[in-house]
């Protein structure tokens, strides 16, 4: 019998859409072919549960290892001692990296254990949402980790960013879009039971973001968006779907808006098709991204996007499918959106070509069979 190829995967964020990603890749590899473990940080979220217990379901060997987010030189150190000791007595053929302080200690694990195959998937580099001496410093060390890197796997605008940044050349950067597996989507939604919670009328058009509550969000652009299109169409609602560190500051700003009725911050939701149905159209304000899974998400249930052109998004969608607007510029949000409110054919047609796009561009057999041939290759 053929022995399994063993793959590390590490992940430090664990939570959003680069857990979804790595769910997502490690319940559908081939198995017959892959031996597959996971190191993961601290739990972030009340949807973290749920997903390591589907991986672990799928005989993926889960391991808890504490990691900072941020820069913490002790922390790190210990970090980057227990990988180096883990992968050389465990013998991996693959170590893949996901996000960016996984990124570093990984690779760098990896590397000075010999181990043959060191990738490593961004969702969105660190560099793309700092500017000045912070953003060279960090460029500098992408670069040099780039060397010890067998491939770099990226979204469209990922690989846009690397090489205006001079991180590599196009030899070392494989483009691997996010997919999503349609049977995680249901399309029966019970959206009358979440009308009835939130106390929306059905009448009322319903203007929906999702994503973690903090500062790469934007929140804030959201929020001025949404005053000035209330302004014209008071009956709007607009929904906060997330929970983060930036909750308290962000229902301070409501309130003193007076918007506390027409901006309902939902918290963490499990059932996030219930709120896909209820939703007119989706919303993103971000002031970076990679291709995160909520687009995808918005376009499988047919939701005209409207989202900053944060790091390229250009590459991915058009005016056909989504209305792409300048980093902050809330008047220019709030205009895109009282356009499909005063346009309901705007909104299903721009709905459908979404799902057209998505089902051309991001499939999912795609998705997994790319990974499949990079790691035999």
């Amino acid at each position: 019998m053929k022995k399994k190829t063993r793959i590390l995967y590490g992940i430090e964020s664990a939570g959003g859409g680069s857990l979804k990603h790595l769910v997502y890749l490690t319940t559908k590899l081939n198995r017959e072919i892959f031996e597959i473990a996971v190191i993961y940080s601290n739990a972030r979220g009340e949807d973290i549960l749920n997903q390591l217990n589907e991986m672990k379901n799928r005989g993926v060997n889960l391991i808890h290892l504490p990691m900072s987010r941020s820069i913490h030189l002790i922390k790190d150190l210990k970090s980057l001692i227990f990988l180096i000791r883990f992968i050389n007595k465990s013998e991996f053929d693959i170590v893949h990296a996901h996000s960016s302080k996984a990124g570093f200690l990984f690779r760098l694990a990896a590397y000075l254990n010999g181990v043959e195959k060191i990738f490593y998937t961004p969702h969105c580099f660190y560099f793309q949402g700092v500017k000045g001496i912070k953003k060279r410093i960090f460029c500098f060390f992408e670069r040099i980790l780039v060397k010890i890197s067998t491939q770099i796997i990226v979204s469209q605008n990922e690989f846009k960013a690397a090489i205006d940044n001079k991180i590599s050349n196009s030899s070392k950067l494989s483009v691997i879009n996010n997919a999503i597996y349609f049977e995680d989507h249901r399309t029966n939604f019970k959206v009358h039971q979440k009308y009835a919670k939130y106390n929306i009328k059905k009448e009322s058009f319903v203007v929906g973001a999702i994503g973690r509550l903090a500062h790469q969000k934007d929140w804030e652009t959201y929020i001025f968006a949404a005053n000035e299109v209330l302004k014209k169409h008071p009956k709007t609602v607009f929904l906060i779907v997330g929970s983060g560190e930036q909750e308290g500051e962000l229902r301070r700003l409501i309130l003193e808006l007076g918007l506390n009725s027409k901006i309902i911050l939902t918290g963490y939701i499990k059932d996030i098709h219930n709120i896909y149905g209820m939703m007119d159209i989706f919303v993103s304000t971000s002031l970076w991204e990679g291709l995160p899974y909520v687009f995808l998400e918005a376009m499988q249930y047919k939701k005209p996007i409207v989202a900053t052109n944060s790091s390229h998004q250009d590459l991915n969608f058009n005016d056909d499918n989504a209305f792409l607007c300048p980093i902050k510029d809330y008047k220019y949000i709030s205009n895109k959106i009282i356009s499909l409110i005063e346009n309901k054919q705007l909104v299903k047609q721009m709905g459908d070509k979404g799902r057209e796009l998505l089902e051309r561009k991001y499939s999912f057999e795609r998705f997994v069979k790319k990974h499949e041939e990079l790691y035999c290759n």
